[in-house]
């Protein structure tokens, strides 16, 4: 009679130890990846923002609009488009007619503050690659996009790529710039910059 109770303790602690690592597998495959750390230096040489791009995709599902879509429907159709920079480097260069709003906004302050504009078109953020804009995308597009009949979209390569194609940016003062964010992200911005 205590065989039986022994093997059936077995058996329970076999089938825990069995969920227990499929549980660790399903995390190690679908978590981790988008956990690990950020693995490219914008100071290498050998990096370049189509390689920043492909890992932004790869961390952050959310949709995308190339700045060559964007640029042909600025003028047709009404884009709110949210700078999600710093304030500094929204001063430096953005996009014309593209509100500024900060990182770390909630869906709800962005519906308060910009339910009407939402539901009017189609919304894009971005920022300087992709990451910050699509970081926020996350966070709040299950909230948003109920709001967004048009979409709501990322723009890929943010603002580096938008002028690295030649496109506009605007500033109060003059023509704009697109702010490097920091030294190492400068680095990669005047390797990726046409010349002039």
């Amino acid at each position: 009679m205590t065989f039986r109770p022994k093997i059936l303790q077995f058996a329970i602690r076999a089938l825990a130890g069995a969920m227990l690592l499929a549980g660790a597998a399903a995390f190690i495959a679908n978590v981790l990846p988008n956990l690990a750390p950020w693995t490219l230096d914008p100071t290498d040489p050998r990096v370049s923002l189509l390689d920043v791009e492909r890992e932004v995709v790869r961390r952050y599902r959310v949709p995308e609009m190339t700045p060559a879509t964007l640029a042909g429907r600025l003028p047709a159709a009404e884009v709110t488009l949210f700078d999600v920079r710093t304030a500094e480097e929204f001063e430096a260069g953005h996009l014309p007619g593209a509100i500024r709003i900060e990182p770390g906004s909630s869906a709800e302050e962005i519906l308060r503050l910009h339910r009407d504009r939402i539901t009017a078109g189609p919304v894009v953020f971005y920022c300087a690659v992709g990451v910050r804009s699509s970081d926020l995308m996350m966070r709040t597009m299950a909230q948003i996009a109920p709001h967004a009949r048009a979409g709501l979209y990322n723009l890929r390569g943010g603002v580096f790529r938008w002028s690295t194609e030649g496109r506009a940016l605007v500033s109060r003062a003059a023509p704009g710039r697109a702010h490097p964010f920091d030294e190492n992200w400068g680095r990669l911005l005047a390797r990726t910059a046409p010349a002039p």
